[in-house]
């Protein structure tokens, strides 16, 4: 089996907590909504401003609105995520469950904690139940589907890509993903056909063009492989993966000054493992 891209993990996030609150409603459309600064700064990509907004929502009871409740204490939880204390995030997600039982974002985050710390058998318990109580939310088949191929359980990850695409033909993610399923069992041409599509559905994404990358790569065309770890770089100067992706490609291609180059630059983002950054 080919080594999974960093397309799979970044994609497992993409559906942020941080967008707790305004999942809560689509779990229950006939709920109240809410608006407001405290509103906004619980959904603060800032996981510092995150936790006082989210904190001050939780304090006033949010009007007394459980669905929004539950999702202040999941924005939170994935707040404290981010800052690294586990203890409390855990806590907050599970506090956000217990409020609404019957939230499937509230599983779906709780699952999306999980996949962060390698739980897999917890984080496909949360989502069979969120997708149990929402069948229609394509979001919950990707995370479902990623957590299957972090497993390595590609079979049943190809049926939740497919179910998601199913839903929302238009989500780059749900090609993004199943590409990857397709290019890491070495079917090169379904995944060139999905990372394709989700470039055009979303042009601005570096990681399909990462992935798309790594397909050329496979294919041993290296010069194009160069082009699109190029593109995502341009798309995120700090992506570190392109870097690395790329220094092997213009290694392949003779180019070493060019490789170095990359490897030094991989060093710089990340300089706690150098190791990792060494051309093979």
């Amino acid at each position: 089996m080919r080594r999974l891209s960093a397309f799979v993990l970044p994609v497992v996030l993409l559906w942020l907590p941080g967008a707790a609150l305004s999942a809560a409603r689509s779990d229950n459309n006939s709920g109240p909504s809410m608006s407001g600064a405290q509103m906004l700064q619980c959904n603060s990509p800032d996981p510092a401003r995150a936790i006082i907004g989210c904190t001050a929502l939780i304090r006033a009871g949010v009007g007394g609105q459980p669905e929004l409740l539950s999702a202040a204490y999941s924005a939170r939880g994935a707040a404290y995520q981010k800052r690294g204390e586990l203890d409390m995030a855990l806590a907050d997600l599970n506090q956000a469950i217990k409020i609404d039982p019957k939230s499937a974002s509230a599983l779906r985050f709780r699952g999306d904690y999980y996949v962060a710390q390698d739980d897999l058998t917890h984080a496909l318990d949360d989502y069979n139940q969120a997708i149990a109580l929402n069948s229609k939310a394509p979001e919950l088949f990707i995370q479902r589907g990623n957590a299957y191929m972090i497993n390595g359980d590609f079979e049943h990850a190809l049926p939740d890509y497919n179910q998601a695409i199913t839903l929302s033909p238009k989500l780059a993610a749900a090609y993004g993903n199943r590409g990857e399923a397709y290019r890491t069992q070495g079917d090169d041409d379904k995944a060139m056909a999905d990372f394709d599509t989700a470039i055009k559905l979303e042009p601005k994404l570096p990681m399909a063009f990462l992935a798309r990358g790594l397909v050329w790569e496979d294919k041993n065309d290296y010069a194009r492989a160069v082009e699109d770890f190029s593109q995502a770089i341009k798309l995120d100067a700090n992506f570190l993966a392109a870097y690395d992706e790329r220094a092997m490609a213009y290694e392949h291609m003779g180019a070493h000054d060019k490789a170095m180059a990359d490897v030094a630059q991989a060093i710089k983002l990340d300089p706690q493992n150098p190791d990792a950054h060494k051309l093979p």
